[in-house]
């Protein structure tokens, strides 16, 4: 898309409909926003972090960080913190035994309060330490002391693909193409000996392959796994697991996944290494519209990206990309082998970049900052009003459906802390992200154009609103919401200008309105809060 518009001034309003509509940063709101409410709101951290698996920043800033370096875990002495994901933290440590260094993983305090968590918890340890593999991170035990538990690793030194790709970014510079397939033939060789008893990753992305001190990588956090066992295939938090610019379509849709589902995290992981970018790109940041492109936009060349890319590489990668499980590489072995065999390519030269569509612009990444302002409650409430107002351009009632949903997240207020909070909080969550994938595929119909696309997937993006993990991608959800609003009335070659008069309204009262400080969930919206503005 074209650079966002110059910010139209503050008591400007969006033209109508035309060629090039546009919406600056001062789209929703102008001037200082009112001043928010004082009381905090408690926070449902534990119900983020599951969901996306990624650092909450927000409500970590808010919560009293747990200090256990210098305490004692059985034979183990904590030392300092390494890092931290979404669930779990990691500690070096060292071994009173053996004297050897070690990392320990363990649960975060509000990922330690529900029981299913911690059945997941140690299923990890029990299923990464079955994998005895050069290639993948090696597990020594699982130790337990009260209500503590933790995954003791060996401890490696070389950072992750993570840290490497950052490290050739900031001197402006590419991997060598040699070394990122050395890395993935490796990575692959530690994925594929997992396929053979049974276990699907489900997580594959650069920071969860590490390095040791030799090099060598290492593949790691096995929290998303799946153990391909009938019965044990856990489902109980969800089958969305993973992150959104490495999820295969399969994993998108919340279908059930197989090991040529980790072939496609693979193949964009390299695409990345090759690259210095993701296969797919969102300006909204929205993990809802990343996951629609993983579904339905085929993986660009990466030849138009890097154009000294093989051949031969461009074909192992697009073939490791396709929608179709079947068309992949069944396993990591056949990447891996795929990438060490190289040799000619049957692909064409690469054709020209698609341009993206221009009709309609908005500064995105402005209304989302400006969202980040408010509940998120409010955030979805906001969404679910953007996509109500084109409804009538697809009244499909799977959009009915999603909408209804989202805005009864709205209305519900927050449950008391409890042990199976999180796993309801989780099925809800499960039931909108399905409603959201139902409305933006609601199939043919009569209304089946462009513009009812548009508004289908205006509903949906407000339903995934309702599921996001935080505010930061409610925010980004509700932009792409916006957005897909925006487009819909376009293509149906109807007055822009009236919604953005509305949804900067909507913006306005809610942050007048007594929701909830800035970054919380929020309370609920009273309905009277837009009985004069419809």
């Amino acid at each position: 898309m074209a650079a966002p518009p110059t910010p139209e001034p503050a008591d400007a309003r969006p033209p109508e409909a035309a060629p090039a509509e546009s919406a600056g940063a001062d789209a929703l709101s102008s001037g200082p926003p009112p001043p928010v409410d004082p009381e905090a709101t408690q926070l449902l951290d534990d119900l983020r972090v599951v969901v996306s698996r990624r650092t909450l920043t927000q409500t970590a800033a808010m919560a009293r960080p747990e200090r256990l370096d210098g305490q004692r875990l059985n034979q183990y002495i904590i030392g300092r913190l390494l890092g931290e994901g979404g669930m779990a933290q990691v500690y070096r440590a060292a071994d009173t035994e053996s004297g050897r260094p070690v990392a320990l993983k363990i649960l975060k305090p509000e990922c330690r309060m529900d029981k299913s968590i911690c059945a997941r918890f140690s299923r990890e340890a029990r299923s990464m330490a079955r994998i005895e593999h050069p290639n993948v991170v090696r597990i020594f035990e699982y130790a337990e002391s009260g209500d503590l538990g933790a995954i003791v690793m060996e401890l490696l030194p070389g950072g992750s693909l993570r840290d490497r790709l950052l490290g050739y970014r900031s001197r402006q510079t590419q991997m060598p193409i040699a070394e990122a397939v050395n890395y993935m033939v490796q990575a692959s060789r530690g994925i594929q000996a997992a396929h053979e008893i049974g276990i699907v990753h489900r997580d594959i992305k650069p920071s969860n392959i590490l390095l040791d001190a030799q090099g060598r990588s290492k593949t790691a956090d096995f929290g998303a796994i799946l153990v391909v066992e009938g019965a044990t295939w856990l489902t109980g938090l969800g089958q969305q697991i993973g992150t959104p610019g490495y999820m295969s379509p399969e994993q998108c849709r919340g279908d059930r996944v197989t090991p040529a589902s980790d072939v496609y995290s693979l193949g964009a992981t390299l695409f990345e290494l090759i690259t210095g970018r993701l296969p797919f790109d969102v300006e909204e940041a929205s993990p809802f519209a990343m996951m629609l492109k993983h579904i339905s936009e085929p993986a660009p060349d990466p030849r138009l990206l890097r154009p000294d890319t093989p051949p031969w590489l461009a074909e192992v990668i697009l073939r490791s990309l396709e929608k179709s499980p079947r068309s992949r590489y069944e396993t990591a072995g056949e990447f891996a082998e795929a990438l060490l065999a190289g040799g000619p390519a049957t692909l064409a030269e690469p054709g020209p970049k698609a341009e993206r569509p221009t009709g309609w612009q908005m500064d995105v990444v402005a209304v989302r900052k400006q969202l980040q302002q408010l509940p998120q409650k409010a955030i979805v409430c906001w969404a679910c009003r953007c996509a109500r107002r084109v409804q009538g351009i697809n009244p499909d009632p799977r959009l009915e459906r999603a909408l209804g949903m989202a805005e009864a997240v709205v209305a519900e207020r927050c449950e008391p802390d409890s042990r199976d909070m999180l796993s309801r909080a989780l099925v809800r969550v499960r039931s909108l992200r399905a409603a959201s994938l139902a409305a933006a595929y609601p199939g043919e119909t009569a209304q089946g154009s462009q513009a009812a696309t548009e508004a289908a997937r205006a509903a949906a993006a407000a339903a995934s609103c309702a599921a996001a993990r935080c505010i930061a991608d409610a925010a980004a959800d509700a932009a792409f919401a916006a957005r897909s609003a925006v487009a819909a009335l376009t293509l149906a070659r109807k007055p822009v200008k009236p919604f953005w008069q509305a949804a900067r309204n909507d913006y306005w009262k809610l942050l007048k309105v007594t929701a909830g400080q800035e970054g919380t969930i929020g309370r609920p919206i009273p309905p009277e809060v837009f009985m004069d503005n419809t």
